[in-house]
């Protein structure tokens, strides 16, 4: 939905014509060059030279609505094509809100939102960064989940780039149709396991765009140097493949040897278009590529994986924040995860490096976590599922077993992390084991969308008496238990992922080492309050998320210069600083030319013509 410079519409073309002998209308050898119905503003440097005054109106990142002054207007030409009422951003803004607001259903806003980028950048921008806890349900989850399964429907114009399987050999080709010189940080997917909601193919192509809209708006990214890209492999989906309306290749999806060099190919091209510091995000891969893929490139390019690293760090936050109402260590801790997907794996493995961190022998930190597949608990002697990748490392050595309820009874877990997508596993049994084995049970339903949670936030509260540690992946509403009422909070990416990029980006970094989510967690928790904690919250608002970027950001700035990781220099002593005067403007700016005086010039007598000179003229 949101990451796109505007491409141009009809082309029209100035010529003489002329009448030949035979009554045929001709066009004149001579003819003007095909003018563009608008210039395209590429990169964030204007050249007054080759914009003209209706552009400001046509391309949405100068366009101002009726921000432009009486001087602008009159100056660019465009005066009498916009009514007499002048309004400043500030009342922008508040019609902004008063339009989302007439609707009802989340996709109608979600479209209004799209709307309202295609036509005032920095009007969306703003309007997004400063109502970021209203609209995040919709430009991210839940709504963005079903933008994607209603992707067909609501396609309207380019907002990222389709690179299909067809395209092999030639992805630098398609990725030079992509008009912007300058992208620094690309958002991938495949759409194989978009949310909870499985293979969609193309119309993944949302959460790529979202994800990047969240960069600007938490983290001050500057749009134009942002592409989400949706690489189009097929679907297995049968559903989407006999959908008359589905706008992606209508196959099955590309496997094996000829999926892994496609994707080879793609990171070859990104590097060849954009340079080897391109921040590469991975997003909603299926499981079984996306640690592949992270092993693989962690080392060679500038990525990193979202679901697994970003979901990893939001998590290990909330941990930390749970230390503060626990009085616990990390020691003290036995975790339990449902699911053994790469959510699962990669909270389990940063919360392992906390651990080392805290001074806990590795091998300790890895018997204190145990993990449920869908075969059950993962264990050295069961004779279903397998342990595969990174399973093995928490594989036990006692009895399977496949009921959770029965496992929680036997683990005793202080934490109990849901990874998934199973909707309602934590039973009111389940929540009611958990608190009669902790004095301040720790859950995690981190599922996404909402219809997926492990269980929701009053289930939480209600069956232990109040006494639950709860965050959740989606937004819940408030909880009232008696005479208190709980506002859980929502274990978001996006308080990771903007920040990360943020830091990645300014400095150059050639790779992103696990050390720079870890940092990201601990900053995410040091923000956190005891407001929030009294509030029911292990997260601070999300309208503090911009501050929190920004802390990140530092943390990971420090990191890459210390690590020696950065590409930029020299090094910047106040990082604070420098990082905030690399920022997006979200206001709007002057529309009129830089004009200044110049100094009188000293008066010097000149000698007369020479009749030499004047015999040459």
């Amino acid at each position: 939905m949101f990451s796109r410079p505007s491409l141009c519409g009809t082309v029209g073309k100035l010529c003489r014509c002329g009448t030949s002998a035979t009554g045929i209308t001709t066009v004149a050898a001579a003819t003007v060059p095909a003018a563009r119905h608008y210039h395209e503003v590429v990169g964030d440097i204007v050249c007054p030279s080759q914009v003209r005054g209706i552009d400001h109106i046509r391309d949405p990142r100068l366009n101002k609505g009726l921000a432009f002054t009486l001087e602008e207007r009159q100056t660019l030409g465009i005066h009498g094509l916009q009514p007499a009422r002048f309004k400043t951003q500030e009342e922008q803004l508040q019609l902004c809100k008063i339009a989302v607001n007439r609707y009802t259903e989340p996709l109608n806003k979600y479209l209004y939102l799209s709307d309202l980028y295609d036509r005032n950048e920095r009007l969306f921008f703003r309007f997004l960064s400063e109502n970021i806890e209203d609209l995040m349900p919709i430009v991210y989850t839940p709504t963005v989940g079903l933008a994607c399964q209603r992707f067909g429907l609501i396609y309207r114009r380019p907002h990222g780039l389709f690179i299909t399987y067809n395209d092999r050999g030639h992805i630098f080709d398609v990725m030079k149709n992509w008009p912007e010189p300058n992208v620094r940080a690309i958002c991938v997917t495949d759409g194989e396991r978009i949310l909870g909601l499985g293979d969609l193919g193309a119309c993944g192509m949302g959460i790529p765009v979202g994800k990047l809209a969240l960069y600007t708006a938490l983290a001050g990214i500057k749009p134009h140097q942002c592409l989400p890209i949706l690489v189009d492999v097929g679907t297995n989906n049968i559903d989407l493949l006999e959908d008359p309306l589905y706008v992606g290749l209508r196959q099955k999806r590309v496997v094996g040897r000829e999926y892994d060099d496609f994707i080879d190919e793609f990171m070859e091209a990104v590097v060849q278009r954009y340079g080897q510091n391109t921040l590469i995000q991975f997003e909603d891969f299926g499981n079984h590529n996306a640690f592949r893929f992270l092993d693989k490139y962690r080392n060679t390019y500038c990525t990193f994986n979202d679901d697994i690293q970003g979901t990893a760090s939001v998590a290990v936050a909330g941990l930390y924040a749970s230390k503060r109402i626990t009085g616990k260590s990390f020691k003290d801790y036995t975790f339990l995860f449902a699911g053994a997907g790469e959510a699962a794996i990669g909270i389990a493995d940063l919360t392992v490096k906390a651990m080392v961190q805290d001074g806990v022998p590795i091998e300790e930190a890895y018997n204190r976590i145990y993990m449920v597949d869908i075969d059950g608990l993962l264990t050295k002697s069961r004779k279903v599922g397998s342990l595969d990748g990174h399973k093995i490392h928490y594989a036990k050595d006692i009895n399977p077993m496949t009921d959770l309820a029965e496992i929680v009874s036997t683990i005793k877990p202080s934490v109990l992390i849901g990874a998934s997508a199973a909707a309602g596993i934590f039973t009111p049994e389940i929540l009611r084991t958990m608190a009669d084995n902790n004095e301040r049970p720790v859950v995690f339903a981190l599922s996404n969308p909402t219809s997926k949670a492990e269980c929701t936030a009053e289930d939480a509260y209600k069956n232990t008496d109040a006494r639950v540690i709860f965050s959740s992946g989606s937004p819940f509403p408030p909880v009232q238990v008696g005479d208190k009422t709980f506002y859980p909070g929502q274990g978001n990416n996006a308080y990771i992922f903007p920040g990360v990029g943020l830091g990645v980006i300014c400095t150059g970094t050639h790779h992103i080492p696990d050390e720079m989510f870890l940092i990201a967690a601990q900053e995410l928790a040091n923000f956190v309050e005891p407001s929030d904690i009294e509030r029911g919250s292990l997260y601070p608002p999300l309208s503090s998320i911009r501050e929190v970027s920004m802390n990140i950001a530092v943390g990971v700035t420090k990191c890459a210069y210390d690590r020696g990781l950065a590409s930029t220099y020299p090094e910047p002593q106040d990082k604070r600083k420098w990082l905030e005067n690399q920022l997006y403007n979200f206001n709007y700016e002057s529309s009129m030319p830089a004009t200044w005086v110049w100094p009188r010039m000293p008066y010097i007598k000149t000698r007369e013509e020479s009749p030499l000179i004047a015999a040459i003229k």
